[in-house]
């Protein structure tokens, strides 16, 4: 007895003295709904490629969980006071997972390789402007030929092992078998993959990288199957033969015990909006009839209804900065308001067009009545479907009869956004981490390929948003999306209606995870090398 109790003296002794920390084993296993092709920086377009590049390699920089900038094969950042050059300090002792030495080098080789034409990267247009300059192994510049705030995001994308691309050519690099078997300097590293019958990918191996320069990886295998459906997945998930999985549908959420699983539903900067054409319909140059728009619309009920995974209303077109307009114009649900701004101009219903309101109107000699009808045009996605189903609703109650028209997203681009031939359009703004509404609100973008589908014209945003794109005070660009935003809730050509979520499920014993916000579904893991299942002591009070 006297040995029991004495250990037992010595084991609360040790839990007392010392505290739990990550400790390196465990595997995770995530389902994905697409298999991958070109795991590459400046290449990967779909999802699962995308994935599968963030955790192989590594950019510049980074942003955490909570959607903030810092470093990760940098040691730090300098911008001039101009805003034109960045300069950029390697952190030291850098290596591929090869073993061989990162250096400014193999940066200024993917840069380049974005930037030529013949490499048909994804990202060339983001880097067309910017020439990159070596000034020793781990210094290097970016210069920029004018000042441009969002740049700092570009410094985030995966650097590729030049000793290894160096000696591909432009018609091999799509082809090559590093895009399915790479080498890069991320927290983990390839390690195989299995093809079913028909040659396609069933699943794909990850193991930590021991070279890592940051903290962790503590897990010892990611590993990642694919799946054709969501409800495959699911099921695959019922039977623990994957962990984890993202996006999930809410009625797929309500499946799992809330106690063996973390549910994160996170931000993404995407904004789902009514656009107006004043041009294709009369009735819509009326701000009046724009207004009773605004709040005939129940936002609160399409944002818990009408998506899938989730959303939040919006009151502004700035994402993550979704202040609303404080001290401006605001839209809130009110349909009996809405009516009697239809009655007060003149917008009286017709008995006998099921009710639907028209006008008088007199031109010349003749009087006729006008209709108030409206094309609502959107893309065959479900949520935006179910979206403007809601939305033809609403307006019906309110006496303005909505016409619905769908188009697969390809006919939507071509036919509809390019030659901006719509009356309202219900379709999606999507943005970086970085707020940069430039492209869909300046005049100069008014005509394709500008984003500007509403036409929208007026010259103190575009001062605005040019102000925008040149201040680097967090502060003052804060007050100047501040005031694009109450500007365009009093011109209202648009109506923002809701900001998408990103359903992402996780067991619960996946430890260190910290996620509030991601740009693309692939962010989420941008700090995978803190997760953990196992756990050491250390000696010690826990910090």
């Amino acid at each position: 007895m006297t040995v029991i109790a004495g250990s037992g003296f010595f084991i609360r002794m040790y839990l007392s003295l010392t505290h739990p920390v990550p400790g390196i084993g465990g595997t995770y296993t995530e389902g994905l709904l697409k298999e991958p092709h070109t795991i590459n920086p400046i290449y990967a377009a779909q999802d699962t490629d995308r994935d599968l590049t963030k955790l192989i390699y590594s950019g510049l920089l980074t942003y955490n969980g909570q959607g903030v900038i810092e470093p990760d094969l940098a040691e730090k950042y300098e911008i001039s006071e101009d805003g034109k050059i960045y300069t950029v300090f390697l952190k030291k002792n850098l290596e591929w997972h090869d073993g061989t030495p990162l250096t400014a080098d193999d940066v200024v080789f993917t840069i380049k390789t974005i930037q030529n034409p013949q490499y048909k990267s994804v990202l060339r247009a983001n880097w067309q402007g910017v020439t990159v300059k070596k000034i020793d192994d781990q210094t290097l510049t970016f210069t920029l030929h004018i000042p441009y705030t969002p740049f700092i995001e570009n410094l985030t994308i995966g650097i590729i092992p030049q000793h290894l691309w160096e000696t591909i050519t432009p018609e091999q690099a799509l082809i090559h078998e590093l895009n399915l078997k790479p080498i890069g300097s991320g927290p983990f590293e390839f390690n195989g993959y299995k093809q079913a019958k028909d040659g396609n990918i069933i699943q794909y191996n990850l193991t930590r990288n021991p070279l890592y320069y940051r903290s962790g990886p503590y897990l010892a295998k990611v590993n990642f199957k694919i799946y054709g459906t969501e409800e495959e997945a699911t099921v695959a998930l019922h039977k623990n033969q994957i962990d984890g999985f993202g996006p999930l549908s809410r009625k797929k959420m309500m499946e799992f015990d809330k106690n063996q699983i973390s549910l994160f539903s996170l931000s993404m900067p995407r904004i789902i909006g009514i656009f107006f054409n004043e041009k294709n319909n009369e009735a819509l140059q009326d701000q009046k009839i724009r207004q009773a728009i605004a709040i005939a619309i129940n936002k609160t009920e399409i944002a818990k209804s009408a998506t899938s995974g989730g959303a939040v209303t919006a009151d502004s077109p700035i994402p993550f900065l979704n202040f609303g307009n404080k001290n401006g114009t605001s839209y809130t649900y009110n349909p009996t308001e809405a009516e009697n701004i239809l009655e007060n101009d003149d917008w009286v219903r017709d008995e006998e067009n099921d009710n639907f309101r028209s006008k008088t109107t007199k031109k010349g000699k003749s009087i006729t009545m006008v209709p108030l009808e409206i094309k609502l045009t959107t893309s065959d996605w479900p949520d935006l479907l179910r979206t403007s189903e809601m939305i033809k609703n609403d307006l019906e109650k309110i006496g303005i009869r909505v016409e619905l028209e769908q188009k697969n997203f390809s006919d939507l681009e071509r036919t509809i956004i390019r030659p901006r031939d719509f009356e309202m359009l219900l379709f999606g703004q999507v943005y970086g981490y970085e707020s940069d509404p430039f492209s869909f609100w300046h005049s100069s973008q008014i005509k394709d390929p500008g984003l500007n589908i509403s036409l929208y014209n007026n010259k103190k945003v575009d001062g605005i948003l040019e102000d925008i794109r040149k201040t680097y005070d967090p502060r003052k660009k804060n007050e100047y999306l501040q005031e694009l935003s109450e500007t365009l809730a009093e011109d209202l050509p648009a109506i923002f209606v809701y900001s998408q979520l990103y359903s992402y499920l996780l067991p619960a014993n996946i430890q260190g995870v910290d996620l509030a916000k991601i740009s693309l579904p692939s962010d989420r893991f941008n700090e995978i090398n803190n997760w953990y299942i196992d756990t050491n002591r250390a000696w010690g009070s826990k910090k």
